[in-house]
């Protein structure tokens, strides 16, 4: 076999490059034209994905793939024709995600995920004979990121440091609490548009919603309230806007948590407990005043039931009050 037999050659090819930075599209523009490498393809899968899924997982497939791709650069596997790379070179991956990175099993899951759904891109376009991201051992340490529900007391306390200092943190509080809104995409991009105030609803539009579809979620009458006051604000400005109002410009990706931790951290509440704690402490109060699992279903949007069952092990444990209905003492 001749030297550079694998290589893609020196055929140049213009293509929108997707794993640009903001920063670097700014300067030198989306459009590329390079020698064909992996980067090419890359690009190419992630402009059809743009049109398949929502903003937020669109950035996980660009973070990802950036990974990716400056991997195979650093082992000089980028110039290779795409259907040379391997099982093995995606297992090699997998490890330096393990051991250098350090990431946990499920984030590294959800990276070869990805990657496999790259190759599956390159089959359907005849690029490649088959998909080597195949029975890739499970690699990482397990982590449990499950945020702790708050107990009552810690709500008290919360409630009472919160409430009046920062009124916009407290009700993005109530709403994660009362309604199951994820704080992401959902609670931060959330604009008084989507506040139907007549039938006492929240409709979150299909672009922002994780379930990639329309949602539709009850204001409790106590919760609506508080939220009616904003009817008399532009449909199209953020409810979490900046200057802690109304704005048309949302606040940062991590402001309300960030602005969340410091109140927990002055009452030294455990940092087990997260912002979006407070979706998980509704959703089992929900359980503890007889709220059935399906319902529970409902409530926090999930497609699937297996994905709550998922969700009431790993938060609330037995559900089932009769196991501890005992006739009598041993």
């Amino acid at each position: 076999m001749k030297s550079g037999a694998h290589l893609q050659g020196n055929v140049k090819k213009v293509y929108a490059d997707e794993l640009l930075y903001r920063n670097e599209a700014k300067l030198y523009g989306e459009a590329q034209e390079h020698v064909v490498t992996t980067r090419t393809n890359l690009s190419e899968f992630l402009v059809e994905m743009k049109e398949k899924i929502n903003a937020k997982s669109y950035e996980n497939y660009v973070s990802k793939l950036r990974i990716f791709n400056a991997w195979l650069k650093s082992k000089k596997l980028d110039e290779l024709n795409i259907k040379n790379l391997t099982r093995q070179n995606i297992i090699d991956f997998g490890v330096y995600l393990s051991s250098n990175q350090k990431l946990s099993r499920l984030t590294i899951k959800k990276y070869i995920q990805i990657v496999h759904s790259f190759f599956n891109f390159e089959l359907d376009r005849r690029n490649i004979d088959y998909n080597p991201v195949d029975r890739i051992p499970t690699m990482g340490a397990i982590v449990d990121y499950s945020a702790v529900p708050f107990q009552l007391d810690e709500r008290a306390r919360l409630k009472e440091a919160i409430e009046k200092k920062d009124p916009q943190l407290w009700i993005a509080c109530e709403i994660q609490y009362y309604c199951a809104i994820r704080p992401g995409t959902e609670l931060r991009l959330m604009k008084i548009g989507w506040i139907d105030f007549d039938r006492k609803k929240f409709r979150i539009p299909v672009i922002e919603s994780k379930s990639n579809r329309l949602d539709i979620v009850d204001i409790p009458d106590f919760l609506f309230e508080k939220i009616e006051e904003f009817k008399k604000y532009d449909r199209d400005l953020y409810l979490f806007g900046k200057f802690q109002r109304p704005n048309s410009e949302a606040v940062g990706k991590n402001t309300l948590r960030n602005r969340f931790n410091r109140y927990r951290d002055e009452l030294e509440i455990s940092k087990d407990h997260k912002f979006y704690s407070w979706k998980h402490t509704g959703a089992i109060q929900l359980l503890d005043n007889g709220a059935k699992p399906y319902d529970l279903q409902n409530h926090l949007r999930h497609k699937s039931f297996t994905t709550t069952e998922v969700y009431l092990k790993k938060r609330a444990g037995n559900v089932d009050s009769k196991i501890t209905r005992f006739s009598s003492e041993i």
